[in-house]
């Protein structure tokens, strides 16, 4: 994700918050666009600053005017934006929402930056649902809240949103996608340029993905090819980055397989790769037709087809939703789903007819003046202007993504620090920076603490390194604990491995707690000594303190959770319990938690 920060004609700044690829297809072109038309249209003399979203470890090579990196799926990242905004020459925040974009449960992570942000937001919606599940709903109701407006592109969004949602008319604007402002012009002069000079083009483009229905066209081509032998299908884009970690490149060589198998070498031509916006609208001049053959027919914006319209071309569609707005009037054809002889026919309608496709060229391209950049700029500026000064919209609904940290929204869990801090022995009692202070040995709570953790990361991925790291925890503790006719506990070692004073109750505390937490989810060959263990050092612990006794609660409650009928352990715990109760009722006890 990046943050672009621009600014209005009012000279106040405006921070663009969503996915910035300018060669990607999709929402990061939008972004990029939009950003760019908003700075031209405001002028060269207000700093522009854009915040960018990272769905891969390794980031982007973004241009300089991201300011502002995320990582998808670490939560954190998003409070970091909203504070950056924050402390930003910033007026207006104008957020690209899509639910795939933003980690967590359909994207909840966006909600900790609007809930941190307190600049007035400006939110283009790029899927609006018809039939929502709860989560869904929940997510943009609650986005919604956040927003002064909402800005949608289609008129059949302002329905959904409304009757779906429950959103109010008056917060709903619809701005259409823009497009590049082009000349309208004869296909024939581009081809050469590709090598199809003499031959009607077919084209799709986009980011690559089984949804695109591609097939479909190839398919059709040997009915097209037929009557029109020099016809040629460009399949332009690489596959989507998340189908590619997923599955490689499996959809597009099943596509080349099957042009094989049809005998369709010298009618189909793929280009798998990102082009610039320069290259991408050559190969828009050079076609006769696009073709957009998707199978979701939920699609409520797409790009790609209002960039085909907006430089002139012929247009043959499956009816999903944004087709069925922008291809009505005789401006491009729509066909079923999943049907190459519809295709086929449309498409072969067209070319033995160019009266018919340069009239429904020219209409698409007329339709679609009042959509180039500048024109939408405008109208983006025009709310930014309204909302600038506001207050930020501080109106949370109940909800269950008021807590997001789950699994998906944090990061995996990293060893690397706490394998750095600890030696043969055990981990270090203390660090300087990310280095280990040896002056100070190895003490008992850090070393229980660390035997917890190590659990914990041992529970989900069973590495080597876990592993050894409880067991190296566990083994010092039995050192720290004694023999069984001790009557104390040590408080730790010096780096020499001398014992060196007496552990404190809090100590002990914590010992306790961690040992029952290894008897109750550590591998059987541990649980057997920390058991053992655990039985040493309870006759040692006159626990007067309440934190010592909040920590002996948990680990009693941990043990008692493998073996309930364990008397001893179970009438330890409720003499814990009834000295926090204890506390709980004396007036002005907390001063003790310091004792």
């Amino acid at each position: 994700m990046a943050i672009y920060s621009g600014a209005n004609i009012k000279k106040h700044g405006i921070a663009f918050f969503g996915n910035y690829l300018p060669r990607n297809c999709g929402i990061a072109t939008f972004t990029h666009d939009l950003a760019e038309a908003v700075a031209r249209l405001a002028g060269t003399d207000q700093e522009i600053v854009v915040a960018a979203m990272n769905d891969r470890q390794e980031g982007y090579v973004y241009p300089e005017r991201v300011k502002f990196e995320l990582r998808q799926d670490y939560l954190i990242d998003y409070t970091r934006a909203a504070d950056f905004l924050n402390f930003s020459n910033v007026n207006v925040v104008s957020v690209q929402h899509e639910y795939g974009i933003y980690g967590g449960d359909h994207g909840s992570n966006i909600l900790a930056f609007l809930r941190n942000l307190s600049t007035p937001v400006i939110v283009t919606c790029h899927t609006v649902l018809e039939n929502p599940d709860t989560v869904q709903k929940e997510v943009l109701r609650e986005i919604s809240e956040y927003s002064q407006k909402l800005v949608v592109m289609s008129d059949r969004a302002v329905d959904f949103l409304k009757t779906g949602y429950g959103i109010a008319s008056e917060k709903i604007v619809c701005i259409p996608h823009g497009i590049h402002n082009t000349p309208f012009v004869d296909p024939n002069y581009y081809k050469d340029k590709f090598g199809v000079e003499g031959r009607k083009v077919l084209l799709t483009f986009g980011l690559l993905h089984r949804n695109k229905g591609i097939e479909y066209v190839i398919e059709a081509l040997p009915r097209i090819v037929k009557e029109f032998p020099l016809t040629t299908y460009v399949v332009l884009g690489a596959t989507h980055p998340g189908v590619l970690a997923n599955e490689g490149e499996s959809y597009r060589l099943g596509l080349q397989r099957r042009v094989r198998e049809l005998g369709l070498e010298d009618n189909v031509i793929f280009y798998p790769r990102f082009v610039e916006l320069t290259e991408l609208l050559e190969y828009l001049g050079a076609t006769d037709i696009f073709i957009t053959p998707y199978l979701n027919l939920e699609q409520i914006t797409s790009g790609a087809l209002a960039y085909a319209m907006g430089t002139g071309k012929a247009v043959i569609s499956t009816p999903y939703w944004h087709a069925e707005e922008l291809l009505a009037d005789g401006r491009g054809i729509l066909v079923p789903p999943n049907d190459p002889n519809a295709i086929a026919d449309a498409v072969n309608s067209l070319l033995r007819d160019e009266i018919r496709l340069n009239a429904m060229r020219k209409r698409a391209y007329v339709y679609c003046q009042d959509m180039i950049w500048a024109n939408i700029a405008q109208k983006y500026l025009d709310i930014f202007n309204e909302v600038s000064g506001k207050k930020a919209t501080r109106k949370p609904i109940a909800s269950a993504l008021r807590t997001p940290l789950e699994a998906t929204n944090v990061p995996t869990p990293k060893l690397e620090h706490l394998l750095r801090l600890t030696d043969d022995t055990g981990p270090a009692r203390h660090a300087r920076y990310t280095l280990p202070d040896w002056r100070f040995g190895y003490s008992l709570d850090v070393t229980a603490a660390t035997m917890v953790v190590a659990c914990k990361y041992h529970r989900d991925y069973k590495t080597d390194e876990s592993r050894k790291l409880m067991e190296k925890s566990l083994t010092l503790l039995e050192t720290l604990i004694g023999e069984h006719h001790s009557d104390s506990v040590s408080n730790g070692l010096d780096y020499n491995r001398n014992p060196q004073g007496i552990a404190t109750e809090d100590d002990i505390g914590i010992a306790i707690w961690a040992l029952g937490y290894i008897v109750r989810k550590a591998p059987a060959h541990l649980t057997v000594i920390a058991n053992e263990l655990f039985h040493q050092i309870l006759p040692r612990s006159a626990i007067s303190s309440p934190r010592g006794a909040a920590y002996a609660v948990l680990g009693g409650s941990n043990y008692l959770s493998s073996f309930p009928g364990a008397a001893a352990i179970r009438r330890f715990t409720r003499i814990q319990v009834s000295l926090l109760q204890h506390f709980l009722t004396t007036p002005n006890w907390f001063p003790s938690l310091n004792g």
